[in-house]
């Protein structure tokens, strides 16, 4: 019987959250994951919406990076699927 354990990811799962902090509103967390579509809806909307927003879509980013550094089920892979380190 050969159990075969799971693929790391290359990436670390926490310079991927506090680049979602620091950084999310603009996608550079889905990017550094492999997410390039969302990354780039994201970079989007956040331009479209700052002025509109007050800021507030800055939330975004910041609240993903949380979730990415607790471990959170949607957050735990790359776009790869390869488990965060």
């Amino acid at each position: 019987m050969h159990i075969e354990s799971p693929t790391l990811s290359p990436r670390r799962r926490a310079i991927a959250g506090l680049l979602g902090i620091y950084l999310g509103a603009f996608g550079v967390h889905r990017f550094y994951l492999g997410y390039t579509a969302i990354g780039v809806i994201q970079v989007i909307t956040a331009l479209a919406l700052a002025k509109t927003t007050y800021g507030t879509i800055f939330l975004w980013g910041m609240i993903e990076g949380i979730l990415i550094v607790l471990g959170a089920r949607p957050f735990r892979t790359d776009a790869a699927g390869r488990e965060l380190r």
